[in-house]
C-alpha cells in the first residue's frame, strides 16, 4: 500500500468543494501577474554605442520606405535607412501582390471617385485619391524598370535591396527604434534604438542625427497568426505621438479573415500571394458597396452566433462567393481587356471573375472564413500620423514625415474598398514624403541635439534590462490580447464594454509598463513593442468611445447609424502637456459630403442592425 507524504491528500479523497477551490486558486495564479526576478539584469550605461549622421533618416524598408529612400537619394540627400527586420521582409510588404493603377485613357475619373467615396463612407481624403489616380501608373512603370514586376513577391526584397544600394542608401538592419530625438528648437532631428539579436555580443545603442525623419514603419496589430503582419506593433504611431504629433484613424479596423483549416498558418492561407509572378493588376473601378473589407461577418456572428455547421473545423461560417454579382462586375471589367496599359505584356490581370477550381473546403485557401486574423490592425492608408496637407509632414511637428500605413492619410477612409490600393499608395506617399523632406533639408541649417536629450532617451530605452524585478512582456501581451481581441470590443462596440476595456488598459499602462523587465535583447524588443501596443490600445478605445455614430468598420450598438452633421470628420488624438490623451475632430470640407438630395440608403448602401429604428426614434434597440 502506498502511503501519502505528510500533509498531502490523495485526489480520490478530495471533495467536489476541494476541487473547485483548487481550480479557483489555479485560475487566480494564471490571471495574477507574477513579479519575477530579472536574471539578465545588468547596467547598460557602458554598452557599445554606434552613432550616425545623415540628411534624411528613413525608418522602415517596405514599399513606402524604399521609394522614400530612393527619391531622397536622387534629390541629392545622404540617406540612412533603419529597419527592425530586413529590407523588403518586414511588415506587410513581402505579401503585397495586388495593384489597381488608374489609367485616364480607359477609366472614368468621376466613377472612381464616386465609388471610392461611397465604399469608404464619405470620409476618405479625396485629395489623396486624386494624387493616387495621378501617380499610380508611374509606380507601375518604376517597379517594372526595377525588375520588381518580373519576380514573385517574396523575391522582391532582393530587388529593393539592389535598388537601395545602387542609389547609395546606407542600410542598418535588425534595429528596434524606440524614440525620436529633438534638437534645442523642438524639431525632430533623428532617433535612437538598439540592436537586439546578435549572438556574439550584447545589444548596441544606435543613435542617428538627421535633418529630416520619415516614418515608414507600417501599421500594427495585436497578433499575427493567419495574417502575415510581421513585426508590426504600432512603433511609428507611438514614437510620433510621444514627439507631439497627432494620430488619426484609430476607430476603424481591418477585417481580414483567415481559413479555419489553416487558421494560424499564414503561408498556407496566403500561398497565392507567394506564387503570383509579374504585375498582378485588379481591373476596373472600386465597387460602391460590395467590394472590400467590411464588418459584415462580425455583425452576422453577433446576431446569430458563430455557426459551426458544414463540417468547418474550429468554427466559422461558410462564405460562398456571390457568383452572380461577381459575374456582373466582371462583364464590365472584361471590356477593358487589351486597352490602355492593360495591353502591356507580362501583366497578370484579375477581372473579378468567379474563382475556378475546387469548391470551398478543398485546398489550403478554401474552406470556412474565420475573422479577426489581424486583431486591431488599422485600415490600410487610414490610420497613423495626421498630416494637415499633402506634404506627408506630421501636423505641428517640424522635421517629421510619415508615409504608407504609418501615415493617417485617409486615402481609404472608414473601410478598405478592395484589393489594389495599399502598396501603390505606400509607394506614392513614400516618394512624396521624400520630396518635401528634401526641400526642408535644403532649408535647414545644422542643429545640435543636446547630449542630455540623447542620454535621457537611451536611459529609457535600456530601463527594462536594468530592472532587478518586474513583469514579463509576454504576460502583459497576453492580457492585452485578452482585453482587445474579442470581436465585441474591436468590432461590435458599446460604451460600457469599451469603458471597461479602457480601464484595464489604463491600469496596465500606468502600473505595469513602468515595471517591464527584459533579460536579453530579444525581450527588450518585446518590452518596447508591448508598451507601443498598449498605447495604441488606449487610442483605439478612446477613439471608439469618442465617435458616437457608426461608419464603415466602426459599429456602435448604442449609435447604429451614420451622422454626417456631427461626424463627417476625422478623429484626432494628441498628447497634452499634462500627458493625457486629448481628443478632437477635424471636420471635412462640405464639398466632400454625400449628395444631400440622395436617399440615405443610396448614400450608405450597407446597413447596420438596428439602424433604421434608431434613425426613426433616436433610440438604440
Amino acid at each position: 500500500m502506498t502511503r501519502n507524504p505528510p500533509g498531502r491528500t490523495p485526489f480520490s479523497t478530495l471533495s467536489r468543494r476541494d476541487l473547485l477551490t483548487i481550480g479557483a486558486v489555479g485560475a487566480t495564479a494564471l490571471a495574477a501577474p507574477a513579479v519575477i526576478r530579472n536574471l539578465g539584469a545588468r547596467p547598460m550605461g557602458q554598452s557599445v554605442k554606434e552613432s550616425y549622421d545623415t540628411d534624411v533618416l528613413v525608418i522602415g524598408s517596405g514599399f513606402a520606405g524604399t521609394f522614400a529612400a530612393v527619391e531622397a537619394s536622387q534629390k541629392g540627400q545622404r540617406v540612412l535607412m533603419l529597419d527592425k527586420g530586413s529590407v523588403g521582409w518586414s511588415g506587410l510588404s513581402p505579401w503585397a501582390s495586388d495593384s489597381r493603377p488608374f489609367d485616364p485613357a480607359i477609366y472614368d475619373r468621376e466613377e472612381w471617385m464616386e465609388n471610392m467615396s461611397t465604399n469608404c463612407e464619405w470620409i476618405n481624403d479625396r485629395g489623396w485619391f486624386d494624387i493616387f489616380m495621378d501617380e499610380s501608373l508611374s509606380i507601375l512603370d518604376t517597379l517594372d524598370a526595377w525588375g520588381a514586376s518580373r519576380c514573385k513577391p517574396f523575391e522582391r526584397s532582393r530587388v529593393f535591396r539592389r535598388v537601395l544600394e545602387e542609389n547609395g542608401v546606407e542600410i542598418v538592419e535588425r534595429v528596434m527604434v524606440t524614440s525620436l530625438l529633438k534638437d534645442a528648437a523642438g524639431r525632430v532631428a533623428g532617433a535612437v534604438g538598439f540592436t537586439f539579436d546578435d549572438t556574439s555580443q550584447d545589444c548596441r545603442a544606435i543613435t542617428v542625427t538627421a535633418k529630416a525623419t520619415i516614418l515608414c514603419t507600417g501599421a500594427g496589430a495585436y497578433k499575427s497568426p493567419g495574417f502575415p503582419n510581421w513585426g508590426q506593433t504600432f512603433d511609428g504611431d507611438a514614437m510620433a505621438y510621444e514627439a507631439g504629433a497627432a494620430i488619426t484613424g484609430k476607430e476603424f479596423h481591418d477585417t481580414h479573415g483567415t481559413f479555419s483549416n489553416h487558421s494560424a498558418a499564414s503561408y498556407q492561407n496566403w500561398n497565392w500571394a507567394q506564387e503570383v509572378t509579374g504585375a498582378f493588376i485588379m481591373v476596373g473601378a472600386p465597387d460602391r458597396a460590395t467590394g472590400g473589407l467590411t464588418i459584415d461577418a462580425a455583425l452576422r456572428a453577433s446576431a446569430s452566433g458563430v455557426a459551426r455547421g458544414g463540417g468547418a473545423p474550429g468554427g466559422g461560417t461558410e462564405m460562398p462567393p456571390d457568383m452572380a454579382a461577381m459575374a456582373a462586375a466582371a462583364e464590365k471589367n472584361l471590356a477593358y481587356k487589351g486597352k490602355g496599359f492593360l495591353a502591356r505584356e507580362g501583366l497578370t490581370l484579375d477581372f473579378g471573375l468567379p474563382p475556378e477550381g475546387p469548391p470551398p473546403g478543398d485546398g489550403p485557401n478554401k474552406g470556412y472564413q474565420v475573422g479577426g486574423a489581424t486583431a486591431g490592425m488599422g485600415v490600410h492608408k487610414s490610420e497613423g500620423v495626421f498630416c494637415a496637407d499633402y506634404t506627408c509632414k506630421a501636423d505641428g511637428v517640424e522635421g517629421l514625415y510619415a508615409a504608407g500605413d504609418a501615415l493617417g492619410s485617409m486615402l481609404c477612409g472608414a473601410s478598405y474598398p478592395g484589393r489594389g490600393f495599399s502598396s501603390y499608395g505606400s509607394a506614392i506617399q513614400g516618394r512624396r514624403a521624400a520630396r518635401f523632406a528634401s526641400e526642408a533639408v535644403a532649408a535647414t541649417s545644422t542643429s545640435e541635439v543636446p547630449q542630455s536629450e540623447i542620454d535621457t532617451k537611451i536611459a529609457a530605452m535600456w530601463a527594462p534590462r536594468e530592472r532587478q524585478q518586474g513583469y514579463s512582456p509576454d504576460w502583459v501581451t497576453q492580457v492585452l490580447q485578452g482585453t482587445m481581441t474579442p470581436f465585441h470590443i474591436l468590432y461590435i462596440k458599446e460604451e460600457r464594454r469599451l469603458a471597461g476595456a479602457l480601464s484595464s488598459i489604463e491600469y496596465l499602462r500606468k502600473h505595469i509598463v513602468p515595471n517591464l523587465i527584459a533579460s536579453s535583447g530579444h525581450e527588450l524588443r518585446l518590452a518596447h513593442e508591448t508598451a507601443n501596443m498598449l498605447l495604441n490600445a488606449e487610442m483605439k478605445l478612446r477613439a471608439g468611445l469618442f465617435r458616437t455614430e457608426s461608419r464603415g468598420t466602426h459599429f456602435r450598438e448604442d449609435y447604429p447609424a451614420r451622422n454626417d452633421d456631427d461626424w463627417h470628420c476625422w478623429v484626432l488624438m494628441r498628447r497634452g502637456t499634462d500627458g493625457a490623451m486629448r481628443m478632437s475632430k477635424h471636420m471635412l470640407p462640405e464639398a466632400w459630403k454625400p449628395d444631400a438630395s440622395a436617399s440615405y440608403r443610396d448614400t450608405y448602401p450597407r446597413s447596420y442592425p438596428g439602424e433604421d429604428a434608431f434613425r426613426a426614434t433616436g433610440q438604440a434597440g
